[in-house]
C-alpha cells in the first residue's frame, strides 16, 4: 500500500512539472500553441536567407543576436534570452525569443559569412507573434 502511494505521488509530481515545461530540451522547444506564446509572451522568428531558402537549426546555432548595434551591441545568449525551436503552425525551425529580448528593443541578427537584419519585433503591428525575416548579405 506504501509503494502505490509513492508510485501515485511520484507521478503527480511529473505531471505537475511537465505542465509548467515546454515539451524539447533546455536548447530547443519540439512544441508551443499560441495560447502559450501568448500567455508567456514570446515571439517566434523565422529566417530566410539571401538565396531564399530557410534556415535550418545547424544554421541558427551560429546566429548572433544584439541588442541595438550589429557591431558592439549586447549579445544576446542561447538558452537564458532564446531557444531554437519550430513553428506552431509549419513546423518549421526558427528561434523563439523571450520577453526581455525582443520588448520594445531593436535587434540585430546576424550569421557569420551569411548575413544579417537589423529589426524591431512589434507583435501588434505585425497582427501576431510569428515573424519571418531575411537576411541580406
Amino acid at each position: 500500500m506504501n509503494r502505490i502511494f509513492e508510485v501515485v505521488v511520484a507521478v503527480g509530481v511529473m505531471l505537475i512539472a511537465t505542465t509548467s515545461s515546454y515539451a524539447g530540451s533546455e536548447r530547443l522547444i519540439m512544441a508551443m500553441s499560441t495560447a502559450r506564446m501568448d500567455q508567456e509572451n514570446l515571439v517566434y522568428v523565422k529566417f530566410i536567407g539571401p538565396d531564399g531558402a530557410a534556415l535550418e537549426s545547424d544554421v541558427l546555432k551560429q546566429m548572433v543576436i544584439r541588442e541595438q548595434d550589429c557591431n558592439s551591441g549586447h549579445v544576446f545568449e542561447m538558452v537564458t534570452d532564446y531557444k531554437i525551436g519550430y513553428s506552431p503552425k509549419s513546423m518549421l525551425v526558427g528561434i523563439y525569443l523571450f520577453p526581455h529580448t525582443w520588448n520594445t528593443k531593436h535587434l540585430c541578427f546576424s550569421v557569420p559569412n551569411l548575413g544579417k537584419i537589423e529589426q524591431s519585433l512589434d507583435a501588434a503591428s505585425n497582427k501576431g507573434r510569428i515573424f519571418q525575416l531575411k537576411l541580406a548579405p
